[in-house]
């Protein structure tokens, strides 16, 4: 993306704000190394400095050290998708547990009105779409939590979105908004690409204000969720994994399992199969 287009970006992106609303404080980057490095920096410094920090959003058109959970990379090619992270302070750490589940849900929810298929969420963080008979992966969150005693808690919420790559661009259990609205090169609009974005992070703060309402958040989540009862279910967890048939969520989001007639609550880890 030229310099020019840049600068649109931005100026596109501060319409929205002033039309539509969002964060309070908004950093754009036409290259950063991550969006949740750069963001957690800023958090820190305002600790230092013992200043509260509002609403932040840290937005970049390309990552050159992008990462997903467990600390694969994360492709980020310079404006195709949309990198950012959303900083938010947390008062109450109980309610940490709850913002995977908004996360998802305010971003799936926002990518779905771009797409003529829904988006789902594959447990914990994962944003997919049904393509016939495979699921493929359109987008992912990564949350990480800056926690200083007596200080509260600044929660760094990650997401990256693939929007403009092509098919012959993403992995094969990969794809795209333009992918999936079956658009090619040609009719990438720069007005599209500053609408989507804008989306996503009205949604995710739609999503974040009810952060203290679990039940809102699992019950919302259990409606995208892309995995139904009876499935059989691998999980990673460390290095370890459990095979198991799908149950549901329990009154936290921790994914259940029945492994060989023994219920076991997942918290954390990755859905690797189902």
């Amino acid at each position: 993306m030229a310099v020019e287009d840049f600068e649109r970006y931005v100026a596109g992106l501060q319409r929205r704000r002033e039309r539509r609303g969002g964060p309070e404080n908004l950093v754009i980057l036409p290259t950063v190394d991550s969006t949740n490095a750069l963001a957690r920096a800023i958090a820190t410094e305002y600790q230092n400095e013992a200043q509260t920090l509002h609403p932040l959003v840290v937005l970049a058109l390309e990552q050159t050290g992008g990462r997903g959970r467990q600390g694969r990379s994360w492709s980020s090619p310079a404006g195709k998708g949309v990198y950012a992270t959303w900083v938010l302070r947390v008062e109450d750490p109980g309610l940490l547990q709850t913002l995977p589940l908004l996360a998802g849900v305010g971003l799936c929810r926002a990518v779905s009105a771009h797409l003529p298929v829904p988006c789902r969420l594959k447990w914990p963080n994962d944003l997919v779409v049904e393509v016939g008979s495979e699921r493929r992966k359109i987008g992912g969150i990564l949350i990480q939590a800056a926690v200083r005693p007596g200080e509260g808690t600044l929660a760094l919420i990650g997401f990256g979105v693939n929007f403009s790559q092509q098919a012959a661009d993403l992995p094969d259990n990969a794809t795209s908004v333009r992918v999936l609205q079956g658009a090619g090169d040609q009719d990438e609009s720069l007005a599209d690409f500053v609408d989507f974005t804008w989306d996503l992070v009205l949604g995710l703060e739609a999503a974040l204000a009810h952060a203290a309402d679990g039940a809102w958040a699992v019950e919302s989540y259990r409606a995208l969720s892309i995995h139904q009862p009876g499935e059989r279910i691998v999980c990673r967890i460390g290095e370890n994994e459990i095979t198991g048939t799908f149950l549901g969520f329990d009154e936290f989001g921790r994914l259940l399992l029945d492994s060989n007639g023994r219920l076991v609550p997942v918290a954390s880890g990755e859905v690797i199969e189902g």
